[in-house]
């Protein structure tokens, strides 16, 4: 403890106090400290004045000394001004190193409050103070959060990345901007409109590059407010803008879709369901999934009834309360967009399929002396999975596959899995193993639907020319984009050209809006933290101030 007030000691001689005692009163130590000063200059007009008038004593909290909370009981002396022509007649001693005006804590116990406000917010913050023994509440938190406002940047920026977060999806949203050079945000306000994001602009015309993603109100409110800077379109963005437009047309494709996979014969490690009747012999699970395809089959319909009536995308949205992407989805697709079955992954069985399988034609019909060979055979897996695997490989009247033999064919894959087959990109971005079946696939579709293959020579080509950087090709790429068939890829083609010079520069430029990203998912972790009931100026506080 001397120890403790022995620091306590130095810290007060530098604003001219020193400790004369330490009493414990009610469970706090209070540390008294006494004035050495003799004079001291007036605030107001400099002049030094030794007359004293009078004394008081400020009652400062400190931080805890051995899980001792502090309380420090300062002496001020107040002195008479000498200077006649001075407004002020008298002024304390100034101990604005130890503590601010009017308050009731030292800076030390301030930062210390400060800190857990960014780093926990209000109640979480309190909680934590009073394990630490720093009795607050959270507004007095939140408070000195407040308090000392977020400093004036010393570097102006000259490249940022600005994207939107959701403060509440689908209602509203915000706009964060980044210096993608020191990499820290610099701003986050309410608001993503081109008004809001221009007049922040103009206030920073040291900007000479803005990364950003394909939203147009970003692009515009650059051309209001900034029309000398460089704009870079974020090319994360440009890649998901090229897979969107390949899988809308994938939707379309849905019948063409399921006769490519018809005509891929697969092993028996990739059956799926097709061979077994709708509604005989199903499991719970399995009848509810077709409960919810007929659902969706009827709402298909009534669409495409009030599609030939003349209604309009979003006029069938509004009156069937949908959300009209379904809409669009149903109305571009050439037939019923079937849902495509969750694919399955590497199981315990696989290894012993093949056995189960000649053990079947052997004559074995009985579930539960698979399962004991099985296991004697080291399978580790459960029961239920031995018992339903059998199931499948058995009709439903009781005899063995090669009687009633399913049709083993590779199921109907989703737009987003067929994308990915047809490009590569499950390949890149999952290291996902080259599948002998998935290139069939691609191939019956291609033959199937020719503009399929030109899609996917335009969409490897954009890959490999976005991963070499390699600007005068793509010009003729695009060239070769707007003559393709498929109107997806011209719509896509479309848009390139309404933001060339950003596409281009995102070519040319080592800029992207990755960090921006970054610090939006950590912006997202802190919202949620103060479960939406906070401000967004909190918000801001707590992102730009803890770089």
């Amino acid at each position: 403890m001397a120890s403790g007030i022995g620091v306590i000691d130095r810290v007060l001689a530098r604003v001219g106090k020193r400790v004369v005692g330490c009493i414990n009163r009610r469970g706090y130590l209070v540390v008294q400290a006494r004035s050495t000063v003799r004079a001291a200059p007036c605030p107001t007009c400099r002049c030094w004045s030794g007359r004293l008038h009078g004394s008081y004593c400020r009652q400062l909290a400190e931080r805890p000394v051995l899980d001792e909370q502090v309380v420090l009981s300062v002496e001020t002396r107040r002195f008479k001004c000498l200077n006649n022509d001075c407004p002020r007649r008298t002024f304390a001693e100034d101990i604005h190193a130890l503590a601010g005006r009017h308050q009731r804590r030292t800076r030390s116990h301030a930062r210390a409050l400060h800190a857990l406000g960014h780093a926990l917010g209000g109640e979480a913050a309190r909680r934590l103070a009073a394990e630490l023994g720093l009795s607050t509440s959270a507004d007095t938190v939140l408070r000195e959060l407040r308090r000392s406002a977020v400093t004036r940047r010393k570097h102006l920026p000259r490249v940022v990345g600005i994207d939107d977060w959701a403060i509440a999806k689908g209602h509203h949203y915000g706009t964060i901007v980044v210096d993608l050079e020191r990499r820290e945000p610099i701003e986050v306000f309410a608001g993503r409109e081109a008004t809001a994001v221009a007049a922040w602009m103009r206030a920073n015309p040291s900007i000479r590059v803005v990364a950003r993603d394909r939203a147009g109100a970003y692009s515009e409110a650059a051309d209001i407010a900034l029309p000398a800077a460089t704009q870079v379109s974020d090319r994360w963005h440009l890649l998901s803008n090229l897979r969107d437009n390949v899988e809308r047309m994938l939707h379309r494709l849905g019948p063409q879709l399921r006769q490519a996979a018809q005509q891929v014969t697969v092993g028996g490690v990739t059956l799926g369901r097709q061979g077994l009747p709708r509604g005989a012999g199903l499991r719970g699970w399995q009848r509810l999934s077709d409960d919810r395809r007929a659902a969706r089959l009827a709402l298909y319909e009534k669409v495409m009834t009030l599609r030939t009536q003349g209604g309009t995308v979003k006029g069938i949205a509004r009156e069937l309360s949908i959300d009209y992407r379904t809409v669009r989805k149903f109305v571009t697709s050439s037939a019923f967009p079937e849902r495509a079955p969750r694919a399955r992954g590497p199981t315990p069985l696989d290894a012993h399929r093949r056995y189960i399988e000649e053990r079947i034609a052997q004559g074995c019909h009985c579930p539960t002396l698979i399962w004991q060979e099985v296991r004697q055979r080291g399978y580790t897996g459960c029961r239920a999975t031995v018992l339903g695997c059998v199931a499948r490989l058995l009709s439903p009247q009781g005899k063995p596959a090669s009687a009633v033999a399913p049709v083993r064919t590779l199921p109907s894959p989703s737009a987003r899995r067929a994308f990915g087959w047809l490009v590569g990109w499950r390949k890149l971005a999952f290291k996902e193993p080259k599948h002998v079946d998935h290139e069939r696939f691609v191939q019956a579709l291609c033959k199937i639907e020719p503009v399929v293959a030109e899609v996917r020579s335009l969409a490897r080509e954009f890959l490999g020319l976005m991963h070499r950087r390699r600007p005068r090709e793509f010009d003729r790429w695009l060239e070769r984009l707007s003559k393709c068939s498929a109107p997806e890829m011209r719509s896509f083609a479309k848009s390139l050209r309404n933001d060339l010079a950003a596409v281009r520069a995102a070519f040319t430029l080592p800029w992207s809006n990755g960090q921006t990203e970054g610090h939006v998912n950590r912006l997202k972790f802190l919202k949620r933290q103060m479960y939406g009931r906070a401000s967004v100026e909190l918000l801001r506080l707590r992102v730009l101030g803890q770089n």
